[in-house]
């Protein structure tokens, strides 16, 4: 599907926005949003996906200047430098002015899904053996864990994301649910609202359950709760390849835009 570019940037700052209302409980949060450029940063969680720019917008004359001051920012930070491009990006040829000045391009590009007028729509039947239960501030360990294993990262993760989460759980803007097969932990689900949006992340499943319903039925839960909070519209993203873009699109998602990501080597 393709979306104007209005509609693209309207997309693409509702993240910077959620975080910005978790700033209060979030300090290590730096959130930068000018009309040229997106930045968001945090060293208390080191990772290039709260790391990078992104809808940098500028003149062919004044571009590399702006790629110079999102290097020397991230440079400050002792952080690699991350630039996302998608199609509101300007000028036409910024990926090849990243590539020249030694930015690579990783695989796979991200792809933006969304499903609008949730408010309209029934809610699919869930599976009653799994279990969804929203996080709670002594669930925060038990959440890190699981993502963590879920997401197949080293256990030193653990205490990172925990620290990162805790302060978050109880915030209006985000919830945080599990989902439990025998009182077992199996699964993990985020949203974050803003407006009429709410963004879905930090969707993971153990290994040896992967391939079931269990992300589709967490999902239903969750997005359930967020359209009786007043959500309308949903935005995911994924980085999961064709095969669960596929089953995205199942679930009723279109594709929005696909961003490519580009580090500083």
């Amino acid at each position: 599907m393709n979306l104007d570019t209005q509609r693209i940037i309207e997309f693409e700052m509702v993240i910077p926005k959620c975080f910005q209302a978790l700033s209060s409980v979030m300090p290590g949060v730096d959130i930068t949003m000018r009309d040229d450029l997106v930045l968001i940063c945090t060293k208390d969680y080191p990772s290039l996906d709260t790391n990078h720019a992104f809808l940098l917008r500028e003149t062919p004359e004044k571009i590399d200047g702006l790629i110079d001051e999102v290097i020397a920012y991230f440079k400050a930070k002792d952080l690699p430098t991350m630039i996302m491009v998608s199609p509101a990006c300007a000028p036409a040829d910024l990926p090849q002015r990243l590539l020249q000045r030694g930015f690579v391009r990783q695989e796979p590009d991200e792809c933006w899904l969304f499903l609008e007028h949730i408010q309209a729509r029934k809610a699919p039947k869930t599976d009653p053996r799994i279990v969804v239960k929203q996080v709670e501030k002594e669930d925060a360990r038990l959440f890190a864990e699981t993502m963590v294993a879920a997401y197949e990262m080293p256990p030193e993760w653990v205490p990172i994301l925990e620290k990162a989460l805790e302060p978050s759980i109880g915030h209006p803007s985000i919830d945080h649910y599990l989902a439990l097969i025998d009182q077992k932990p199996v699964a993990t689900v985020t949203t974050m609202y803003h407006e009429e949006y709410v963004v879905v992340g930090s969707g993971g499943v153990l290994p040896e359950h992967r391939g079931s319903s269990l992300i589709f039925n967490l999902a239903v839960v969750a997005l359930s709760r967020a359209r009786d909070k007043g959500a309308d519209t949903i935005l995911g993203q994924t980085v999961l390849g064709p095969r669960f873009e596929r089953f995205m699109r199942i679930c009723g998602l279109k594709q929005a835009f696909k961003r490519q990501t580009y580090i500083l080597e």
